[in-house]
């Protein structure tokens, strides 16, 4: 039975009858890398880089309902900077505070 088994399996793919055809399929199931942001639609950009903090920051605004909500959110966003990079450049600019 096992002989069976062995016979039914192809071991190259017979979608293709011609060699340009297993080409195009090897480069298919190629693994590729990631693509850089800037080669991102503007939607997928947009839900990976920017509505995780947004989004929190618009909630906040809705419930506090500031007089200046621009303002807040802006203030609201730097100080709950997911990415880390400018609260790292600012603490390596601002002098330790004094005791």
């Amino acid at each position: 039975m096992s002989g069976e088994a062995e016979r039914d399996v192809p071991k190259q793919s017979q979608a293709y009858p011609n060699r340009e055809g297993l080409a195009a399929e090897k480069i298919a199931m190629e693994e590729r890398p990631a693509p850089c942001m800037h080669d991102l639609p503007l939607r997928q950009y947009l839900d990976t880089y920017v509505v995780p903090s947004l989004l929190p920051g618009m909630n906040a605004v809705a419930e506090a309902r500031p007089e200046n909500p621009v303002e807040w959110l802006a203030y609201y966003l730097l100080k709950n900077n997911t990415s880390g990079k400018k609260t790292e450049e600012k603490k390596a600019e601002d002098p330790a505070p004094e005791s």
